[in-house]
């Protein structure tokens, strides 16, 4: 595709990039200054000074994404931390993944007849594609990838396969062998890219059947899988190669897992997730459906019920109508494109962790719902275009919302620390997430979060050790505790309200003891007593966004020596 065809393209649809532009920017301006958090200080330690020529081995990150890695070395040469750079390429690539999303539901619309159209200003909209991806702009659960600045992965990723996939559907519309190549070119730069790339042989050899075309021969066609699977069987070969394992980043035992009924249960809670919005939903019930969802019965009813609807679509296609066919296809896409994923732990306690799986599968499945409403008179279905953009809306604004309140207390956090010359400093409680937001999330098990933002984010260049303690999960932007010293050194800590619970690498956690503290939990807080400590340590809690200190002699300290 050539540069005049290209604005010959834009020109032709530009009402709807635009409309997409004012929406997203309208939904995610409040973020412009999130995103900084957890992993991103990682990122940062491993570009230090690094050589660009470093990207071809990930920087040191064990996994084959060189595309990733250029990029993001780039954005950190050009923009630093600086909030307003990373939020423009951000959202202009969500907005250019609904765009590609548009013209690929488009097409699949009015393959299928579908072609429910409006006018503006001599510009023909398709009106069912719209609504497709105007819902993947909008879903709360794509909020993550968007606002995190270390999800490039997957916004580049989706971008890469959904024109791999255009290009790929303009070769069995005309039959052009560089729209072929242009579709092999993006396959290779998304496999490079992410793992979910894996997912794009399989969806292509579901394209290929449905669009197939007269005007080219099947000899040909089939040729595409085999040169999918060709460039997989490299791509598995340079991971043996250059990491030592078949697959990298969570490793082989992850990766290929292939618990059947696992995989069948997570199909089943993101489908529903996008569906019902159950992430939203209180505490019990969730649990509950999803308890349910992991059950036996579920998953193998899932998939017989899936089986017989694939035979049946398969061998009775054309008896079926457009808006079911839409929906099966569609739907079809939509579990393949989270098939590298599905073998990987659904996040559903609290927001947002793990969301941007779902990410380049959310279009497909809104594709899916979309053509199914087809069968539906305009009121029906118009009604529950709005009902699901509301909701959409209203959870994808709470959810910027815990974003930016996140930001700014850890930005407060960052800029009000003042013990940077202190040769130990015992945090003994400060927030992992914000309602699952990542804040300090520290899997390190090294306790660096703090120490690492602070140097990296803040400028602040810590000379003493840290004791990472405890770290709790924040509700609301004043959450904070009431703190007593108790006889024998022991320090009472009180949340000053409930919803909390204690956190330590991660994951959370209950009494522990090493051996400079022991932390034991309690009801609605916790009681900590310091074994040892240097004579100038420090003991600090974070309340709201601010740092407090506890006095030494709440622990004794005048009785502690250097160790």
């Amino acid at each position: 595709m050539n540069i005049i065809s290209i604005k010959y393209f834009i020109r032709r649809h530009w009402p709807v990039p635009v409309v997409f532009f004012v929406v997203v920017h309208l939904l995610y301006f409040k973020t412009r200054q999130a995103g900084f958090v957890t992993d991103f200080t990682g990122l940062q330690q491993r570009l230090d000074g690094a050589p660009l020529r470093d990207f071809l081995h990930s920087f040191g990150f064990p996994a084959m994404h060189q595309v990733t890695n250029f990029f993001l070395f780039i954005f950190y040469k050009i923009f630093g931390t600086g909030a307003w750079g990373w939020y423009g390429v951000y959202t202009l690539l969500h907005i250019a993944n609904g765009f590609l999303g548009y013209i690929l539901a488009k097409k699949i619309f009015e393959k299928e007849g579908l072609k429910a159209t409006i006018v503006f200003r001599h510009h023909t909209v398709c009106v069912p594609a719209l609504m497709a991806a105007g819902l993947f702009l909008v879903l709360p659960y794509n909020a993550e990838p968007v606002v995190w600045r270390v999800c490039f992965n997957f916004l580049f990723c989706t971008f890469t396969m959904l024109s791999s996939l255009l290009f790929l559907v303009k070769y069995l519309e005309r039959g052009k062998k560089s729209s072929l190549v242009y579709s092999l070119l993006f396959f290779i730069v998304a496999l490079f890219t992410f793992e979910l790339a894996l997912a794009l042989p399989l969806m292509s050899a579901v394209f290929i059947w449905w669009w197939k075309e007269d005007k080219i021969k099947w000899e040909k066609i089939l040729i595409i899988p085999g040169i999918h699977l060709l460039f997989v069987a490299f791509y598995f070969f340079l991971n043996k190669t250059m990491l030592g394992a078949w697959v990298g980043h969570y490793g082989a035992d992850v990766h290929f897992n292939f618990d059947v009924r696992q995989i069948a249960s997570n199909g089943l809670k993101y489908f529903f997730k996008n569906l019902l919005y159950w992430r939203e939903w209180p505490h019990g019930d969730k649990e509950s459906f999803l308890r349910f969802l992991d059950t036996s019965v579920a998953a193998y009813a899932f998939l017989s019920a899936g089986f017989v609807v694939i035979f049946y679509f398969i061998l009775f296609y054309k008896k079926i109508k457009p808006s079911g066919r839409t929906a099966i296809f569609a739907w079809l896409l939509f579990f393949l494109a989270l098939s590298p994923l599905l073998n990987l732990y659904v996040v559903w306690v609290l927001h947002g962790e793990n969301d941007r799986y779902g990410y380049f599968a959310s279009l497909f499945f809104y594709i899916g719902l979309v053509g199914l409403l087809q069968y539906f008179n305009k009121k029906i279905k118009y009604s529950i275009y709005g009902l699901l953009f509301l909701a959409s809306v209203f959870y994808l604004n709470q959810i910027n919302i815990y974003w930016k309140n996140s930001a700014d207390i850890v930005r407060r956090l960052l800029a009000t620390f003042q013990w940077e010359d202190c040769s130990e400093i015992y945090v003994l409680a400060f927030p992992d997430n914000y309602r699952g937001i990542p804040m300090f999330k520290d899997f390190s098990k090294k306790d660096l979060a703090l120490k690492s933002a602070l140097e990296y984010l803040a400028g602040k260049k810590t000379k003493g050790r840290f004791y990472q303690i405890a770290q709790f999960n924040m509700i609301g932007p004043d959450d904070g505790f009431i703190v007593e010293g108790r006889p024998g050194g022991v320090v009472n800590m009180q949340f000053n309200d409930w919803g909390h619970w204690w956190w330590r690498n991660g994951i959370g956690t209950g009494s522990y003891e090493t051996e400079w503290y022991v932390f034991k939990t309690i009801s609605k807080g916790c009681e900590i007593k310091i074994k040892k400590a240097a004579p100038d340590a420090v003991f600090i809690y974070s309340d709201g966004g601010r740092w407090k200190e506890t006095p030494q002699r709440f622990f004794n300290i005048s009785r502690f020596s250097d160790k």
